[in-house]
């Protein structure tokens, strides 16, 4: 009876040592710190300054070129779409070369001080010259009939045609809803003459083209209206910083607004910017200095923090056209408070003990006034001791839901179990689809190289 009574103590305080012995080691088992974080990059992929796409050049402030898309050199006969033509005369190529992305807008009605039209001469004839012709304090140009079945056809087959073309396309970031109204802004300057702007009933007709042929992240309205939030689309203003105005294209999103254009009410879109971008140019009435003067640029930074904004342009400035110090300085500051930033900021690797995969958790912080509006794969790399590269791997993230603030991201390295016992470093980057290269720069004070930032160091056993 005794024996079995010491088999039993024996047991227990095996198992107690057993347990003892794992604790002690769970602490290798794991390890955690945190990062501190850096001076915000001034520019980065997919937010900053927009700069006319005929006109290239060379600009370290450049994130995109706006392509605008005229209708009759598009298609100039029916069904035929010169994309070589339109391609050139935006310098694609160049651009791209520079990792500069493109926003596109269809114009189907540019004012100018020569009478000419911006939809094709077929189309014209088709619908019996369906619009009005005008000269204005706009200038001059041609108003399409946007009620007339035969323009609403055609505008479907033209959206489906760059659908096709350049939805997958990388370089492409965002797509303005254009097509209707002077320079496609969705307004006529019906006061002199010209037939009001048609109903959203109709409007939205043209909105779903859009939808059929883009993914909604990447549509952009210039007014809000019900249809653009219930597919969370995105919203651009061509007056930004315009006193009076801004506040108003404000207003409009957050509590809806009677149209001038229609008389009708329309709803607003407060939460647009969580699911697609805040965009636009900066008015034209005011010189772009005046935008980041003294007097001026609290207001400009309060308005693009209201407006949660991630690009601006084609009316953007150019360093050296600054004619003050303290006014290219503070360009400088609005750039790095556009749109994202990222860094991380803590990290977690386990299962550093036992033959598993290895896990790694992350702590990133968004303290940017944006998502990240694709979800790119982050790249992460395993250096040996003698700096080469033992494993890597791009994985998923979900930068589209990643609002300004703290998130955490596991992932699990696959084939990690197979490395030999060591010492390793983590390294941690943002591909950028355009090269497939580490290209997003973070907010992070910590070694780079690559486009790579030094996570820590860990040893397994």
């Amino acid at each position: 009876m005794k024996s079995k009574y010491l088999f039993v103590f024996l047991f227990l305080l095996l198992l107690l040592a057993a347990g003892g012995a794992l604790l002690i080691l769970s602490g290798k088992n794991t390890v955690s710190g945190s990062l501190p974080a850096g001076e915000k990059p001034v520019t980065n992929p997919l937010k900053g300054f927009a700069v006319w796409g005929e006109n290239h050049r060379q600009d370290p402030w450049i994130s995109f070129a706006y392509v605008p898309v005229y209708w009759n050199l598009l298609e100039p006969e029916e069904g035929v779409y010169d994309f070589a033509a339109l391609e050139g005369r935006c310098s694609f190529k160049e651009w791209k070369k520079d990792n500069v992305r493109l926003i596109l807008r269809v114009i189907a009605d540019s004012p100018s001080d020569q009478s000419h039209m911006d939809i094709p001469k077929w189309l014209y004839e088709k619908m019996d010259g369906a619009g009005t012709w005008y000269d204005t304090g706009y200038g001059k140009g041609f108003s399409p009939d946007y009620e007339n079945p035969v323009f609403q056809e055609a505008h479907q087959a033209l959206l489906a045609a760059l659908g096709a073309r350049y939805k997958e396309d990388p370089q492409v970031a965002f797509i303005q809803l254009g097509s209707l109204g002077h320079w496609g802004e969705w307004h006529v300057n019906y006061g002199e003459g010209i037939p009001r702007f048609p109903a959203k009933a109709v409007t939205d007709r043209y909105v779903s083209h859009y939808l059929a042929a883009f993914p909604a992240e990447k549509l952009l309205l210039r007014r809000p209206f019900a249809i653009g939030a219930q597919n969370h689309l995105g919203l651009y203003n061509d007056s930004f910083g315009q006193e009076g105005s801004h506040r108003e294209w404000l207003s409009w999103i957050s509590d809806g607004y009677v149209s001038d254009q229609t008389g009708e009410f329309l709803s607003g879109m407060p939460d647009f910017w969580k699911y697609a971008p805040s965009g636009g140019e900066f008015a034209t009435d005011q010189g772009l200095e005046w935008y980041f003067s003294r007097e001026r640029f609290p207001e400009t930074m309060e308005l693009l923090k209201e407006s949660h904004t991630t690009f601006l342009g084609p009316n953007a400035p150019v360093p050296e056209d600054f004619s003050s110090k303290e006014a290219r300085d503070n360009a400088a500051v609005l750039l790095r408070s556009m749109g994202y930033c990222l860094g991380i900021r803590g990290y977690r690797m386990e299962n550093l003990l036992f033959p598993r995969d290895l896990s790694v958790t992350l702590t990133w912080e968004n303290t940017g006034i944006a998502p990240l509006y694709e979800n790119w794969p982050i790249r992460l790399v395993l250096l040996s001791e003698d700096g080469s590269a033992v494993w890597e791997g791009d994985l998923d993230a979900p930068f589209t839901e990643w609002l300004p603030g703290t998130h955490s991201w596991t992932a699990v390295l696959p084939g990690t179990k197979e490395l030999p016992a060591g010492r390793y470093q983590l390294w941690a980057g943002i591909i950028d689809p355009l090269t497939g290269k580490p290209g997003v720069a973070l907010d992070m004070d910590t070694a780079k190289s690559g486009g790579l930032y030094r996570i820590c160091e860990f040893a397994t056993v």
